[in-house]
């Protein structure tokens, strides 16, 4: 356990299911997303406070079947009401985040589904708090001049991406000027030009940001001093243990490998044993879920934090 300063900011998730439907495929969570999910909201309720949701009424019947929905202090479906105009969902298959953002006030926090702490973070250290820094290079972050809708843009973003599965907004100018330079720039603008599919929905939410940051003069820092490299698919800097688990690179090996998404999955349950045995019931009552928890069970109590 770390010992960073404890702050009380209500967080959010999002689960927007218009990307996929676009797609003509029907969402469905994982195995592994339905315990990240839970550990999400259980470690922020622990350490920070309340955890909202917003998604839409596909999700909120996904997370009803699941019996997740009495996780949150509140549900909105209100994402509903997004035209693809107004965020295009193949395109800014994240824009559903923005959204959400678009409706909250600071302090608050984003929060990705597939991340849960493992401590406390200091939320308090800047004036946006973000997971980690990525370089910004390569296919997912090309050159400004190569990326449509950049004319938009007031200011120029620092050479650096925020990595924002997890992202603190504890000053309410930024939150605001960041949702509206969000919202301009994916409204219309869907046509990825060459780029790479990624290169516009992670301009939009991970350099915009620092951009309306440093234009209003506002700091900012990363909860652990590791850097990603897009480029080379790798770490730089000090890879310590971060103050939380992120699924992210490995969503790609889980879904084409059973037995270490097998593995992954006892790991989750094992975090839920735990840290609330109480959960439990609710994995197990899920027929994916089940023979892992009773793997984990039969081993016996798990000593705790």
């Amino acid at each position: 356990m770390n010992s960073s300063p404890v702050a009380e900011v209500p967080a959010f998730h999002t689960l927007w299911t218009a990307p996929s439907r676009a797609r003509g495929v029907a969402y469905e969570f994982t195995p592994w997303e339905v315990v990240t999910a839970v550990l999400s909201v259980r470690s922020w309720q622990r350490f920070h406070g309340p955890v909202r949701l917003y998604t839409d009424d596909a999700g909120a019947h996904q997370l009803d079947r699941l019996g997740l929905l009495d996780l949150y202090a509140d549900v909105s479906t209100d994402l509903d009401d997004v035209t693809p105009y107004d965020v295009d969902p193949v395109v800014y298959y994240t824009g559903g985040k923005l959204v959400a953002l678009a409706a909250e006030r600071a302090p608050v926090a984003m929060l990705d589904l597939d991340l849960f702490l493992l401590s406390s973070v200091d939320t308090t250290c800047a004036d946006f708090v973000f997971a980690h820094v990525e370089r910004a290079t390569g296919d997912i972050y090309p050159p400004l001049e190569r990326l449509p809708g950049t004319d938009r843009v007031d200011g120029t973003p620092p050479d650096l991406a925020a990595n924002t599965a997890l992202a603190v907004f504890n000053n309410e100018r930024h939150r605001a000027a960041f949702t509206t330079a969000a919202h301009t720039f994916m409204r219309g603008n869907a046509d990825p030009a060459g780029c790479a599919p990624v290169a516009l929905p992670a301009f939009c939410e991970q350099r915009l940001v620092l951009c309306e940051a440093e234009r209003l003069g506002l700091s900012y820092a990363p909860v652990t001093p590791a850097v990603w490299d897009p480029r080379e698919r790798a770490w730089s800097g000090d890879t310590r243990r971060a103050p939380f688990h992120h699924t992210w690179i490995r969503k790609r090996l889980l879904a084409r490998d059973p037995l270490r998404q097998a593995r992954y999955v006892r790991r989750l349950v094992t975090e839920v044993a735990r840290n609330w045995p109480a959960d439990l019931d609710r994995l197990t009552a899920l027929a994916s879920l089940a023979p892992a928890v009773a793997e984990v069970r039969s081993r016996g109590p798990v000593s705790g934090p």
